[in-house]
């Protein structure tokens, strides 16, 4: 583990900062033990996780705690980081208790980092500093995202595969900086759509809109027709105070057909069948996978306009991808 420290700390803040090292790395050895020296054996000890994944975990009384970390160790249910780097970390004094905050970037096995954000606060005993409150919320980019874009569509983040994505996608490039459509037409909407994502980068937006809707933002953006005869399509995300954008979104489709085909009554080739136009196939290559004429692909078409009362295939993605 590489840990950054101030040029210059005091012996108090290097005695802090070497028990938050020791606990870290005794919990990445899965040290029992030795782990549990370094915490408050109290009923006000709190520790607090949170993540996207296992969304906010509090236990409260260092019994608790304890339980739960011996349990996570006999079972090597352990996060498994390989690395961690700490940085920004700000150490506050005030007689017996300390307050500190750090960034730390972990590296898994597989490749993929997360950045967790950490809160401390420490109090000081007969036989040295202890942890009272611990805080980290931890945030990984995600596997589906390619993009995480700002209000004006500026990428500050990309995935490892999105560069070699975009050398083929059909619908997006990178132009200054900036996430575009290839296609003039196309832009507007993917603009718009970005801007107005760019409305809920805030907390308590995002709050609020899960609140009223019933679920975070996540909503796929109908770029337009393909000259093949598909749908162009992506889809925006917003969290974490930006707007994350999906070039590959099969898994966020099949969700929400999932959702759509028993809104409407969907059977199981109508199903398939919006299912390869949201990904954004013509109608013979859908014939092709379906193994089935292009003739009998307009039917079902014709009956899941039928059904959704829309007569373009834009529309129907539109409104089908709406559902859930």
């Amino acid at each position: 583990m590489t840990l950054h420290t101030h040029p210059t700390v005091t012996d108090d803040e290097a005695d802090i900062l070497a028990v938050i090292r020791r606990e870290t790395a005794t919990f990445a050895v899965s040290d029992f033990a030795a782990w549990e020296e370094c915490w408050v054996k109290a009923l006000h000890t709190t520790n607090v996780l949170s993540s996207e994944f296992s969304g906010v975990n509090a236990l409260l009384g260092f019994d608790a705690i304890a339980a739960n970390m011996r349990h996570v160790m006999e079972n090597d249910l352990g996060c498994g980081v390989e690395s961690y780097d700490l940085s920004n970390i700000t150490v506050t004094l005030r007689g017996d208790v300390a307050w500190v905050t750090f960034d730390c970037c972990s590296t898994y096995p597989s490749g993929q980092s997360a950045d967790v954000f950490e809160t401390r606060i420490l109090a000081r005993s007969a036989t040295g500093w202890k942890i009272a409150y611990s805080l980290s919320a931890v945030h990984c980019m995600g596997r589906e995202a390619a993009f995480r874009v700002d209000q004006t569509g500026q990428v500050t983040w990309q995935s490892a595969d999105a560069a070699a994505w975009l050398k083929t996608h059909p619908f997006l490039t990178v132009s200054a900086g900036r996430l575009r459509a290839r296609r003039t037409d196309w832009d507007k909407p993917l603009q718009d759509a970005i801007a107005a994502a760019g409305e809920y980068h805030g907390f308590f937006e995002l709050h609020r809109f899960a609140r009223e809707t019933g679920g975070g933002f996540r909503y796929p953006v109908i770029l337009g027709e393909t000259d093949e005869g598909g749908v162009a399509a992506v889809h925006l995300t917003a969290k974490d105070g930006a707007t994350y954008v999906t070039l590959d979104a099969s898994a966020a489709i099949a969700r929400r057909l999932a959702s759509a085909r028993v809104v409407y009554g969907l059977s199981d080739a109508q199903f398939r069948t919006a299912s390869l136009i949201a990904e954004g196939h013509a109608l013979p290559r859908i014939a092709q996978d379906m193994g089935i004429s292009v003739n009998t692909v307009r039917t079902h078409l014709t009956r899941l306009y039928e059904k959704t009362g829309v007569n373009a295939q834009t529309a129907l993605v539109r409104l089908l991808l709406s559902v859930g």
